[in-house]
């Protein structure tokens, strides 16, 4: 999930050119947005720590009583709502949107099963380390604000605080290197190095605040790969349907192959073949999606020994999408996504997931779609 993920794309974007990406950090209001959450970073790493190190404490000294299992199922849940509050700030101050697990998972009637889901879900665990590792960040977080921001306003207000101060300003620097400032003058020496400073200490912050956003959302984000598309436009009533750009070389060979209307076209692909328009007789022209009956009967013999449940899973799992994505699905934990797909193929006689999307594409029960995964509603429609 995090692999492709890059976490100074909105901190760099690249319609912004070569000193938009360094000047413009400076006046931008997200910048000093995101100095905010790292100065508030700090206070609240400390209440995670103290109220994480005290409650385990107690509720781990008093496990073998009625109050201390009371205290540990408390602390897992309030981890949640505290996971669910991080991942909300730390989506907002970075501009993305940080995804979290389903909160409504099957079972919820039952509260012993809701727990136990909640103790083999690795977000549990993962967002328990991301709010104890807040305190440290937040701890380096506040002191590189404190400290960048002191010497950067004493560089700039330089000569104003010449101004106002009675005695000359000494500023010793670690090499030894001494400057004093005896008149605004002085000070008007050093302000150029502070608007420097503040153009540093800006990228700073961008660069601090997108890695701990990435950090955020690998440890508390879910781990179901799904992308939200958008669906095709319907075409216009003088423009016929396009067929995808992966289709698009099968359907010209479909079309050349058609010697009453085209010959010389056909003549041509057939004298000159390429990857792109591969002879007819090593390759089978893959059929345009406009010539696909939607509406053909899917054959659901093969899989009605499946329960509803388990079709359900055969049907995500025919259109490729992960256990993770089948958990948020369909509201579940990925432990019982992963026991439905062990029944699945052992029920179908198949041995991996492969076999599947083969097996629901030859049967029907999947139809190709025009650039866009099927809905819940198209799934379900094929299921009968």
């Amino acid at each position: 999930m995090t692999i492709n993920y890059n976490p100074f794309a909105t901190s760099y974007p690249p319609s912004r050119g070569p000193l938009g990406k360094i000047f413009r950090p400076v006046i931008d209001y997200r910048t000093y947005l995101r100095a905010g959450h790292m100065l508030l970073m700090f206070p609240l790493g400390i209440a995670y720590f103290v109220f994480f190190v005290v409650t385990l404490a107690v509720g781990g000294s008093l496990i073998w009583t009625l109050v201390g299992p009371v205290i540990l199922v408390t602390v897992l849940f309030v981890s949640r709502w505290l996971g669910d509050l991080e991942a909300f700030m730390a989506g907002y101050a970075n501009e993305t949107s940080i995804r979290r697990p389903p909160s409504r998972l099957e079972g919820v009637s039952n509260f012993r099963s809701q727990v136990k889901v909640r103790l083999v879900d690795p977000t549990t665990w993962t967002g328990l380390i991301y709010l104890f590792g807040q305190f440290p960040i937040g701890i380096a977080a506040f002191v590189s604000i404190v400290t960048m921001g002191s010497v950067v306003f004493a560089l700039v207000f330089s000569p104003i605080i010449a101004l106002f101060s009675d005695e000359p300003v000494h500023i010793i620097s670690d090499i030894g290197w001494t400057y004093s400032i005896n008149s605004p003058l002085d000070g008007l020496l050093l302000t150029p190095i502070g608007l420097l400073g503040l153009v540093l200490a800006s990228h700073v912050i961008l660069a601090f605040s997108s890695l701990h956003g990435w950090w955020a959302r690998m440890m508390l984000g879910s781990r179901s790969t799904r992308i939200v598309r958008r669906s095709v436009p319907p075409p216009t009533r003088d423009e016929p349907p396009k067929a995808p750009t992966h289709a698009a070389p099968a359907a010209a060979t479909a079309d050349a192959a058609k010697g009453d209307e085209n010959s010389s076209s056909a003549s041509t692909a057939k004298s000159t073949p390429s990857r792109f328009n591969p002879p007819p007789a090593i390759l089978t022209p893959v059929p345009n999606l406009s010539e696909i009956q939607r509406d053909a009967r899917p054959n659901t013999a093969a899989i009605s020994e499946l329960t509803a449940r388990e079709q359900e899973v055969f049907m995500l799992m025919a259109h490729g999408d992960t256990n993770a994505d089948i958990a948020e699905e369909l509201f579940i934990s990925e432990g019982t996504v992963k026991t439905h797909v062990k029944r699945v193929l052992s029920k179908l006689y198949m041995r991996d997931r492969t076999q599947v999307v083969v097996f629901a594409y030859e049967q029907g029960l999947v139809i190709p779609q025009s650039g866009d995964e099927a809905t819940p509603a198209q799934r379900s429609i094929r299921l009968g």
